[in-house]
């Protein structure tokens, strides 16, 4: 059997340009709304107000 792993990755655009890649520790919904709310303080403090999160899935 052929089977795929798929995980939700963010990366994190600032000026059009991408930063940094986040990757939540659990695949749930609840614990990836939990994480990138975390996040969203720590990126506005570290890169300011005009940062822009771009979900995509990564097969492996």
């Amino acid at each position: 059997m052929n089977f795929r792993v798929t995980m939700i990755v963010y990366d994190v655009f600032v000026d059009g340009k991408v930063q940094e890649t986040l990757q939540p520790r659990g695949q749930r919904l609840q614990d990836i709304s939990g994480f990138i709310k975390s996040e969203a303080a720590r990126l506005i403090a570290k890169y300011g107000r005009n940062v822009y999160l771009n979900r995509r899935i990564v097969y492996k």
